[in-house]
């Protein structure tokens, strides 16, 4: 059965998001024969940045990710305003099959795919408003995300059944959709050029 994984991070653990993802996990589970859904949480510390991040095997083995906007602010790398966004887009080129929901303070920005963190409400009975806000919007999200890896999947073994593809361009689309990356890409220094590059071309759009 295909396991599909769910990871959020965060540097302080939201307990009712958190409890969400755990709950749809189970929920969906009941009623699937196709897939199993496994959420857990990844803490962010203060040590920790971008590429800490990149090499965590929480991360990279997740097919939806879900992370804070904000998650950098508070990091050593000189990267103040980096935001989840950011991450998102690096995060695409070293792992292109792992799908980014980022989590705001804010408000929601529909164009983006980021949702906001639900609020609690003084008198309210927070756990039951939580789920209802993460079902109008969330779910829909997590839902859209489960079937696009299910169909990656199911194309990847129709690929391998095909003797004329390249075995080897084969083995390389396995390895990104299972979440392992070029390890030079990984183990060079020069990481932050992705970044600068990012910058260039988000500069240039505004």
């Amino acid at each position: 059965m295909m396991k599909i994984n769910i990871c959020y991070v965060d540097d302080t653990i939201d307990n009712r998001l958190n409890r969400y993802l755990v709950e749809y996990c189970e929920q969906k589970n009941e009623s699937s024969q196709e897939f199993v859904l496994n959420a857990y949480e990844s803490q962010f510390l203060a040590g920790d940045d971008y590429k800490t991040l990149l090499q965590n095997p929480k991360v990279n083995s997740a097919n939806i990710l879900l992370i804070d906007s904000r998650l950098f602010e508070n990091e050593t790398s000189g990267l103040s305003k980096f935001t989840g966004e950011q991450f998102k887009i690096i995060l695409r080129k070293v792992y292109p099959f792992i799908k980014t929901i980022v989590i705001s303070q804010n408000e929601a920005n529909a164009m983006s795919k980021t949702i906001c963190k639900y609020k609690s409400s003084v008198g309210a009975d927070n756990r039951m408003e939580a789920k209802r806000f993460y079902d109008t919007s969330l779910a829909p999200i997590l839902q859209d995300y489960i079937f696009s890896t299910i169909e990656e999947y199911n194309v990847l073994e129709e690929i391998k059944n095909e003797r004329a593809i390249d075995p080897v361009l084969v083995s390389n689309i396995q390895s990104a959709i299972d979440g392992i990356s070029s390890t030079d890409l990984l183990e060079k220094k020069d990481l932050d050029v992705l970044i600068d590059l990012f910058n260039e071309v988000k500069n240039n759009y505004e």
